[in-house]
């Protein structure tokens, strides 16, 4: 199994179950079976149920003694991660059960409502003479009907995982090993001198990811905006001429976190500027159980910021972009204060770079995002 997570459509899967210890489980299954349905003098029915349980199903016939029939159907009651308690059949049996003794391959029961459908409707209206419910993988936690599993390879938390069978929305079934659903908030910063297109890239990032892009600018413009008492603090001090303080920026992108709703996590851009901001982070992101996931460094050389910066000027018209003495302070200030956030997160193994330092905006993007793959 890599080490790395995977991602289909909108979420992000993170390493849980290896196929050896999955095959281990497998074993352990056949061996059940093969114990007692050994020297038996019918034919019993394998009832493989589609589409999940087809890798299962195919290495438990591999480890079967006695004479065996295999058929299938399928049935759903999943959308996307959850359960939505009504069960469909969706395809019938491929041939009579009457009068035979089935064993029913599942690859996951959750709350039971599928194969406790599917027994039922074996014996009341297939006419099956016995079923047995075989499953690879059980969540006991959410499991509370009273149908007997009758062999089940190993028990799992109440989590989301796709692999070996298993999908998500029909991706992820060819994945020899389980994955787990990577639900914990993620935290990113964008790190970078000035004029190494953060703000050019934050967006695909953000999209891609489906995380709140969060920069102080922005976030002062907003809170003052809404007329918040951080944003009224924020004012006053910038109508007296005053800086604002870290206190307020870091309240701000605080109630973000706590207000922010339906997405996978936030990438701060412009926040931390320096090794004061990086602990305060650490503290706010520590009261919430969570830390900074990863930082990603665009780099550029100085002479490069110089051209950017210029560039800028004249797109944007912002004067003080064009005024060479301003610029070389911004370069001072960011290899004074900010570079030495690149050691600190080094040293906390959560530091990666992307050189943009030549290349178009399209072609630095597909960059940034291959980068972010490998750490998302």
């Amino acid at each position: 199994m890599k080490d790395e997570k995977i991602r289909l459509y909108d979420k992000t899967f993170k390493p849980y179950i290896r196929h050896e210890r999955i095959l281990d489980a497998i074993d352990g299954v056949a061996r059940e079976l093969n114990a007692d349905f050994n020297g038996c003098q019918d034919i019993p029915v394998i009832l493989c149920v589609l589409n999940g349980s087809i890798p299962f199903t195919g290495e438990l016939l591999q480890r079967i003694d006695f004479p065996c029939q295999v058929i299938s159907i399928k049935m759903s009651s999943y959308q996307g991660t959850t359960s939505t308690g009504t069960v469909l059949n969706v395809m019938g049996l491929t041939d009579s059960v009457k009068g035979r003794r089935v064993i029913i391959c599942e690859d996951i029961v959750d709350t039971g409502n599928t194969i406790v459908a599917l027994k039922e409707m074996l014996l009341d209206k297939e006419g099956a003479a016995e079923v047995k419910i075989c499953t690879l993988l059980l969540k006991p936690d959410v499991y509370d009907k009273p149908v007997k599993l009758d062999y089940v390879g190993m028990e799992i938390p109440n989590a989301f995982i796709v692999g070996f069978g298993l999908d998500y929305n029909e991706l992820g079934r060819n994945i020899r090993d389980i994955y787990v659903i990577d639900d914990k908030m993620k935290y990113y910063i964008l790190f970078g001198p000035p004029g190494a297109g953060k703000g050019t890239q934050a967006g695909a990032i953000a999209q891609k990811y489906n995380l709140k892009h969060i920069s102080t600018g922005e976030l002062l413009r907003a809170e003052i905006a809404a007329g918040t008492e951080l944003g009224k603090q924020a004012k006053s001090l910038i109508d007296a001429g005053s800086l604002v303080p870290d206190s307020v920026v870091e309240g701000m992108i605080e109630n973000a976190f706590d207000t922010v709703k339906n997405v996978d996590g936030f990438l701060l851009d412009g926040f931390p500027r320096n090794l004061t901001q990086a602990a305060d982070l650490d503290k706010i992101l520590a009261k919430r159980g969570e830390e900074v996931t990863a930082v990603v460094g665009l780099m550029i050389d100085d002479e490069m910021i110089y051209q950017r910066i210029r560039g800028r000027a004249v797109i944007e018209g912002r004067a003080d972009d064009a005024n060479d003495e301003i610029i070389a302070n911004r370069i001072r200030t960011y290899h004074s204060q900010t570079e030495p956030l690149i050691d600190y997160y080094k040293k906390a193994g959560k530091y990666w770079e992307v050189d943009v330092d030549g290349g178009t905006i399209e072609e630095n993007r597909a960059r940034v995002l291959a980068k972010m793959d490998t750490i998302a």
